[in-house]
């Protein structure tokens, strides 16, 4: 399995884009919205990816920390920057989503904007520390405490003008529907480039110290 998926990542990970813009293309217009909704939906999917991702990444953490192993602390690492990274464009992608829907570029005062930047900056401080330090035990702390204080933030940040769940309350089963058959490519991508970093070269420069390392092929 594993070297299937290495010789066919590209082609996996390009049906994965595909799909996700077929569904894109195809899904009708919104009543209120109009075309504009698809790069809503788009939003909300790689918002959602970049959660999992994040959240993946903890507890992958969680589990390096009771059982020590050179996978999972690659793991970890994976999780931890493709979650950052499906994060940062799902802010990108909201920049035309609020110009077109509210008029400025940016939502400074919205709430869940002021979380999204929180969240931004910290997984950032974060990857960068843990890169200079290559530590797995640092990497794997440092990942669990990012998963909590997204959850925290999550949970705990209101609305103005952005909806709480625009597409789960809506009720229209259809949209619902092609939002969740948006998410299986979306999110499956974001597995699939986590992997791959886990694998390939970005494995070798994973946060795995050699003490940890010797102890875990032991």
């Amino acid at each position: 399995m594993t070297s299937f998926l290495r010789r066919r990542f590209w082609l996996i990970l390009g049906l994965c884009i595909a799909l996700a813009a077929v569904i894109l293309i195809l899904m009708p217009g919104e009543k209120t919205l109009g075309w504009i909704i698809k790069i809503v939906y788009l939003h909300g999917a790689l918002s959602r990816a970049g959660m999992v991702g994040l959240w993946a990444a903890g507890i992958a953490g969680v589990v390096y920390l009771i059982r020590p192993r050179p996978a999972l602390a690659r793991w970890t690492a994976a999780l931890l920057l493709c979650g950052w990274g499906y994060w940062v464009a799902h802010f990108i992608v909201s920049i035309p989503a609020t110009r077109l829907t509210w008029g400025p570029w940016v939502a400074w005062g919205e709430p869940r904007v002021t979380m999204t930047l929180q969240v931004l900056v910290a997984g950032l401080v974060v990857i960068v520390i843990t890169r200079l330090l290559k530590d797995a035990r640092f990497t794997a702390a440092a990942a669990i405490l990012l998963a909590v204080a997204l959850a925290f933030l999550v949970g705990r940040t209101g609305v103005l003008r952005h909806p709480l769940d625009p597409i789960g309350s809506s009720p229209s089963t259809l949209f619902r529907l092609v939002y969740l058959l948006l998410l299986i490519p979306v999110v499956g991508s974001m597995f699939l480039i986590a992997w791959r970093l886990a694998q390939g070269k970005a494995a070798d420069s994973a946060p795995i110290t050699a003490t940890e390392d010797s102890a875990g092929a032991s």
